[in-house]
């Protein structure tokens, strides 16, 4: 499932999932003025009716979104969106997106030191039907080099007490990888609880977690340090997403489940309760 919501620049901020124009004088709806939840709502591919994916009414800008029916292996991509629906959705991200080099447009270190950018953080969510094991990785489709990093919450964005602003930093000394709210200001809800994160995700390297039947996770993902700020070599990517069959009945269902066996790739696993 793909957001239709494109930009002019790359640099842009996409994933808006509405449109409004605002006080300014231009009469162009933008989704920056929708405060992410104002105006007109953007057509997805994919859901019925266009509708929002999961029922999703955050004001957080989303991207894409995968619905896990099975073992098997789901594609995330511009090019899998005009296979799919005839229409290439914007699926890219930024060098810096996830976390920059430290280094500012003068190539001297920030007095903040690395951080993570929002304007080009690509968010989606994952549903799956089934608990099952999902092995996330991210190959460049273009001048992004190096490794990405993912983070995963458990919930979707759920404010609706403040607008969404794109402008700001994550993933720093003030909003640490494991914050459970770093799109929006300390002490405001976002029903996205983290999980987990891996700074080293490639076509190789995979982020693990266990994905309990019928709850959804939203994915944040983007270039990590390999070449600047957020709005460095943007280029698109294609994520694999994989269920993975959990072997020999590790996990145990009931009162409780009991634990898992690590198998294969060298990530980490994260354990849902």
């Amino acid at each position: 499932m793909y957001n239709t919501f494109t930009t002019a620049a790359a640099s842009d901020t996409d994933g808006w999932t509405y449109t409004y124009d605002g006080s300014d004088a231009n009469t162009v709806a933008t989704g920056p003025e929708s405060g992410g939840y104002q105006g007109t709502q953007v057509p997805w591919l994919g859901t019925a009716g266009g509708a929002l994916p999961f029922g999703y009414a955050g004001r957080v800008h989303l991207n894409w979104a995968a619905a896990i029916h099975g073992p098997g292996t789901l594609k995330v991509s511009a090019a899998d969106a005009l296979a799919d629906y005839g229409v290439a959705a914007e699926i890219d991200t930024g060098a810096g997106a996830w976390k920059d080099n430290g280094l500012g447009l003068d190539g001297l270190p920030t007095a903040t030191g690395p951080t993570g950018w929002k304007h080009q953080t690509d968010i989606g969510l994952i549903k799956s039907d089934i608990s099952t094991l999902l092995r996330l990785n991210l190959t460049t489709l273009g001048t992004v080099s190096g490794n990405f990093g993912v983070t995963v919450f458990k919930g979707m964005d759920t404010t609706n007490s403040v607008a969404y602003s794109h402008h700001g930093s994550w993933n720093n000394v003030g909003k640490p990888e494991t914050t459970s709210n770093p799109f929006f200001s300390t002490g405001v809800g976002s029903g996205m609880e983290y999980l987990t994160h891996d700074a080293t995700v490639d076509a190789v390297n995979y982020l693990e977690f266990f994905a309990e039947a019928g709850q959804v996770y939203t994915i944040a993902l983007g270039g990590n340090s390999t070449a600047g700020r957020w709005n460095a070599n943007v280029s698109g990517y294609e994520l694999s997403i994989a269920a993975v069959p959990v072997p020999g009945a590790v996990w145990l269902f009931g009162s409780a489940m009991a634990g898992i066996v690590g198998f294969g790739g060298r990530r980490k696993t994260a354990v849902a309760a």
